[in-house]
């Protein structure tokens, strides 16, 4: 039921995403991603599980990769540190500036439909780890307000099995049977799809205590 109803949501936002770049709105879309990175300091990145047009868009994306064999399970080395993820956080802040400044001139520089297709070929090379966690430039400023998230998906009835962390897209769980189960709220999409695979059907979307 969880994964339908997010289904039906990435849909129909991706409906309104291409009415929105169809009939040249796209500042609106902008608008709502804005509220949702504050929102983020609520909710986590809601955004990315439920709403954004790059993450419904990487169905299709990753059944091709894995039918033609190209998608890694592992994230390459060179994505883990720092450097790849700040230098694509850099040229997105230089997109996103003069995204702005079109829009202050009249005109207009739809950011989101340069960046989607470089997601798309991305992930079809390389696990959607690798995007939602190193090199998505959205998740990275998602990132900055999520941390302070008072929900997050956690579980104190673990038993230590990773199921949950090992159908997570974006490595975001730490397992731990003494602790319990958490949700890093910098990384995690609140995409819930740990969570059916909990066998102890613990893992709960809460509020931190």
């Amino acid at each position: 039921m969880l994964s339908k109803a997010r289904l039906t949501s990435q849909l129909l936002f991706l409906f309104i995403f291409i009415t929105l770049m169809v009939i040249g709105k796209a500042q609106i879309w902008m608008a709502l991603i804005f509220a949702s990175v504050f929102l983020a300091t609520f909710l986590g990145r809601f955004y990315c599980g439920w709403m954004c047009p790059m993450n419904t868009l990487m169905r299709p994306t990753k059944f091709l990769s894995k039918k033609f064999g190209f998608t890694k399970k592992d994230v390459p080395e060179v994505f883990k540190s720092r450097k790849p993820k700040y230098i694509a956080f850099g040229l997105f802040l230089i997109g996103l500036f003069y995204t702005i400044y079109t829009i202050t001139q009249g005109k207009k520089f739809p950011l989101p439909l340069i960046i989607i297709p470089i997601a798309l070929v991305a992930t079809f090379f390389i696990n959607e780890t690798t995007w939602h966690t190193y090199l998505c430039p959205w998740g990275t400023l998602f990132s900055f307000t999520s941390r302070f998230s008072r929900f997050r998906i956690k579980s104190d009835n673990c038993i230590g099995c990773s199921a949950c962390s090992k159908n997570c897209p974006a490595d975001a769980l730490t397992v731990d049977k003494n602790s319990g189960t958490v949700s890093d709220p910098k990384t995690c999409l609140v995409c819930f799809e740990c969570v059916p695979k909990c066998p102890t059907k613990s893992l709960n979307y809460t509020s931190k205590k």
